[in-house]
């Protein structure tokens, strides 16, 4: 049934009068029957022996008689001919709406959505088979008539309205359904933590019927999308900065170089010139991290083994997470090489390790692993285009994160750290750097139990690989972009 179409009404049968109108008409004609009859016999009393009047009355009876017996039999025929027009057209009217019946419930059921109606006495009218699942209702108090606060108390006692005192809550409830404050659109939050959406419409005749759907999925894409579009307008902003700061860096290194062979012979200027120069340098450092969230930085991507970059680590990480912090590795034994830039993986593989410390001040452990992920018809994460990727990821058995830490983490000089402690551009420039190699990365996080950081990074192709590199240049280089649709 198309929108907007509303199921069609069979046509009504002729009613036949009813049955005592036909008795009182065939009374009638009897009635009139034996009149003419009494008529009849009262002439010829008067008339005994006259043959003329005789003859006539008996002519006149004979017609009278014919004539009424005649329209009583065909009075009583059509009479059954309407009665039999009716039960038919009745038994057609019942199989049309029969069938139209089996055409809604068929439609109600197959429906993905819980629907439920409500007649102008607050009774449940109709309901699918989703209502109870979607509504939090047991099925065993659902019958036609049911109450709509017998719903409502089921309700509340399950917790679907919240913590609330479910008497409280059926009267409340009741009160705005019956003043028709609440209708329209509406948004629930489930216990379990889906999000369910309400449309709830009055009827001409009085009550309602209220749609219910899941759009939890909906709101988590339109959520991705508006962090995507976020985290791109935030990019540009930074790009725009960091280039600018870098030419103001270049001017002040240059001119900064130039004085120190100049000033060989003072010492002291020689010494302010080498404090300028270092912090100049620390500004060109944040500059090369913007540009790495930005994606805007130059990139050497190559045909790279993880497993053997985290091996070659494994000192440098033990150094920089201390001795309370236990390190473990679970590496793919036949781990597809990874397209990505060798230098940069091993700044992102460090960052990652030092939010892991900083996350278990007490110790934990750190857990590195990778795995080989096959192409699927969807991609192995929500913003992770199709395609073969080696999966990268880092564990910690720390603090975790809050719903807003998580979702800010990635955002330039976000940070949790004390003010001095940290940049708050660690996570922005993983970010960058795995984004600009046309991957994925993902948050995963229990506050009090830990976070883990996946990383999705394309397979390179050996062969693709080695071709490029006999030319000169690679895929995925400023001076063969990757492409913006991966990202």
């Amino acid at each position: 049934m198309g929108p907007g179409k509303s199921i069609p009404q069979p046509a009504a049968a002729t009613r036949p009068p009813p049955r005592f109108a036909r008795w009182i008409i065939a009374f009638a004609l009897a009635l009139l029957l034996a009149l003419t009859w009494l008529g009849a016999a009262h002439v010829l009393r008067t008339h005994p022996h006259d043959p003329a009047v005789w003859r006539n009355m008996v002519w006149a009876l004979a017609g009278a008689s014919s004539a009424l017996v005649l329209g009583l039999g065909v009075a009583l025929w059509q009479f059954a001919r309407q009665e039999q027009s009716y039960e038919s057209g009745l038994a057609a009217d019942r199989a049309a709406l029969a069938e139209k019946t089996a055409q809604l419930e068929a439609a109600l059921s197959g429906m993905s959505d819980g629907i439920m109606m409500m007649d102008a006495e607050l009774r449940l009218l109709a309901w699918n088979e989703r209502f109870p699942d979607f509504a939090g209702v047991p099925r065993n108090i659902l019958r036609l008539g049911t109450p709509l606060a017998d719903i409502l108390r089921a309700q509340a006692e399950a917790g679907e309205f919240g913590p609330v005192d479910a008497a409280t809550e059926v009267v409340r409830r009741l009160a705005l359904i019956r003043s028709g404050e609440s209708t329209g659109t509406m948004l629930r939050l489930r216990p379990g933590g889906r999000m369910l959406e309400l449309r709830r419409n009055l009827l001409a005749g009085g009550g309602f019927v209220t749609l219910y759907a899941d759009v939890t999925a909906r709101q988590q894409s339109e959520q991705r999308l508006r962090q995507a579009e976020k985290m791109a307008a935030i990019g540009r902003l930074t790009a725009g900065v960091a280039h600018d700061f870098k030419n103001l860096l270049s001017t002040i290194i240059g001119n900064a170089e130039l004085l120190e062979r100049e000033t060989a012979a003072a010492p002291s200027l020689r010494r302010r010139l080498a404090l300028i120069l270092q912090s100049a340098e620390r500004g060109a450092d944040l500059v090369h991290r913007l540009l790495a969230f930005a994606r805007k930085q130059e990139l050497a991507p190559v045909s790279v083994d993880l497993n053997a970059i985290v091996h070659g680590m494994e000192e440098l990480l033990h150094a920089t997470v201390g001795n309370g912090v236990r390190t473990r590795t679970m590496l793919c034994d036949d781990l597809w090489p990874a397209l990505v830039d060798p230098v940069q993986m091993e700044h992102v593989i460090l960052n990652l390790a030092i939010n892991a410390r900083d996350a278990m001040p007490d110790g934990g452990v750190l857990t590195i692993k990778t795995a080989n992920l096959p192409r699927t018809s969807r991609g192995p994460s929500e913003d992770v285009p199709p395609g073969d990727y080696v999966f990268l990821a880092v564990s910690d058995t720390g603090t975790g994160m809050t719903e807003e830490v998580r979702r800010n983490a990635f955002e330039p000089f976000f940070t949790t750290k004390p003010v001095g402690e940290g940049t708050g551009l660690g996570l922005s420039q993983v970010y960058g750097v795995v984004s600009q190699s046309g991957g994925g990365v993902e948050i995963e996080s229990v506050l009090g139990q830990g976070t883990t950081m996946r990383l999705f990074l394309p397979r390179a192709d050996v062969d693709a690989a080695f071709a490029a590199g006999a030319g000169g240049g690679l895929p995925g280089t400023d001076r063969d972009p990757v492409p913006e649709a991966l990202f």
